[in-house]
């Protein structure tokens, strides 16, 4: 094993340290529990049985998921057995299609939206002892697809990658003579990739005097994925006891209202309409490449879209992979404010003036639907599809972060996106999804808010009364959100 490999690894173990878990993590194995749900998978794969997978959008527009099913078709043609991809125009909901029938066998998704359907039995825990993934995949990873049952941990899902938001620019947008301008500490990074407060400086800039770039940075300031870690940061957390117990919702704890400050002094500067409607995230391809903004923060699984869309815009391949970069989000500052200090002392005093951006964060995998007539077959889905040979191409072919810790060190060794994702994973600095049923009641109340608090913002650019202006009407604003999510989960179910 090479040194990098090594270095890589060591994180990897220290996951199990450095995320709570969804239960405690006890060792799942033939506990009663374990082996009377688990019994279906008993390894005689059904014959002539089809696989119907549910996979995301992303990975289907870029190709890789045609390839997973060629490749598996290929694989088990001996076995009379084949996989489908299940258009998601023929789903609507696990828990009403299911018992009829419909929906998947195997669907690819996020850890708390599969996790809410195995909350309610609609997911089957998978025989964990025997895959073949089982010790690849870091403890952390597996907890949030851990459910607790009568006393035995089972597992209800498969881990394939690690999500949590990245910067995003092309290298030459970067404005001119930044080395100059924007590098007062003299390390050869720019100092609005450091700071949100230069980041906003430079923004107000680029605005006022124009530059290579519309915008600085743009972003979909109603995503609750991305915006979660203004909150997070300043002591906002999701639910209570590891993010179990759904009556203690913390998302106006601490100083929450400071990043709800921020969020709204974003929406200030921006000044469009475009940061409070959902089509941003589709549009944020183009606008990168086409430069109507110089940055913006998503996840690492889309980054071959950004490389397509530069390919469309005049780079050639091998120019758009060496002029996209991704790379850590910026500092905040500690006083919650954007403007209040000068982003020059936030630069030269970042240990004093600044503090390390928590961030929303997410493991996808792979489920098993309870419903399948076709478990083992649906398994050795799973199995392939999570093998080291595929998790390897899904990276090569989306840029995914493996959980698996023989792709991660592989891949580390010539990404850095890696590192700094595990490297924060390891700080505690990325607040995975919870994994309760309860999660499935925050996104709509939370994205209200959010619009509530944007549109505030832009109300007030054109001269009308803020209802958003101060931070107690931040605080209020938080408080009710949090009761509204408490009625929503125990009073008006």
């Amino acid at each position: 094993m090479t040194g990098t490999k090594k270095m890589l690894l060591l994180p990897l173990a220290l996951l199990c340290c450095s995320m709570p878990a969804f239960a405690p993590l006890a060792q799942a194995g033939p506990g009663p529990v374990y082996s009377a749900i688990t019994a279906r998978f008993t390894g005689e794969i059904e014959p002539n049985a089809t696989v119907m997978v549910l996979e995301n959008d992303t990975a289907i527009e870029l190709g890789y998921v045609e390839q997973l099913i060629a490749a598996f078709n290929e694989a088990y043609k001996d076995q009379g057995i084949k996989a489908e991809r299940l258009n998601t125009d023929q789903y609507a909901d696990l828990a009403t299609d299911g018992p009829y029938g419909y929906g998947p066998d195997v669907w690819y998704q996020a850890n708390d939206i599969i996790m809410k359907y195995a909350q309610a039995q609609h997911i089957l825990p998978v025989p964990y002892e025997a895959l073949d993934a089982k010790d690849q995949i870091p403890p952390s990873a597996w907890e949030a697809y851990a459910i607790n049952l009568q006393g035995e941990t089972l597992y209800c899902g498969v881990p394939v990658n690690v999500q949590s938001g990245m910067l995003y620019y092309i290298e030459s947008m970067l404005p001119e003579h930044w080395q100059a301008d924007w590098d007062v500490n003299a390390n050869g990074v720019p100092d609005f990739f450091e700071t949100y407060t230069a980041l906003y400086a430079l923004s107000a800039d680029i605005k006022e005097n124009g530059g290579k770039t519309e915008y600085g940075y743009l972003d979909d300031l109603i995503d609750t994925y991305f915006m979660g870690g203004y909150l997070f940061t300043y002591g906002a957390y999701i639910f209570g006891d590891h993010d179990t117990d759904p009556s203690d919702i913390g998302l106006g704890a601490g100083e929450a209202f400071k990043g709800a400050r921020m969020i709204r002094q974003w929406a200030k500067e921006m000044d469009n309409t475009e940061v409070v409607e959902k089509a941003f995230a589709s549009a944020a391809f183009s606008y990168l490449a086409t430069g109507r903004m110089l940055c913006t923060i998503t996840t690492p699984d889309v980054r071959r879209m950004f490389i397509r869309e530069m390919a469309a815009n005049g780079w050639t391949a091998e120019e758009a992979e060496r002029d996209l970069k991704m790379i850590n989000v910026p500092c905040l500052p500690v006083s919650g404010d954007l403007t209040a200090d000068g982003w020059r002392d936030t630069i030269l005093r970042m240990d004093e003036l600044t503090i390390p951006t928590r961030m929303m964060g997410g493991i996808n995998g792979y489920g098993i639907s309870a419903y399948t007539k076709c478990p083992n077959a649906s398994l050795a889905f799973v199995e392939f599809a999570t093998s080291y040979a595929q998790v390897m191409l899904r990276n090569a072919m989306l840029g995914i972060i493996p959980a698996r810790a023989d792709a991660a060190a592989a891949v580390g060794e010539t990404d850095d996106t890696v590192r700094i994702l595990f490297d924060k994973l390891d700080r505690d600095l990325i607040d995975i999804m919870p994994a309760i049923q309860a999660v499935g009641q925050l996104w709509t109340p939370w994205e209200s808010f959010l619009v509530d608090i944007t549109t505030d913002a832009l109300r007030e650019n054109r001269g009308e009364a803020a209802a958003f202006g101060t931070d107690e009407q931040l605080q209020a604003g938080l408080n009710r959100l949090v009761q509204q999510l408490h009625d929503a989960i125990f009073t008006l179910q």
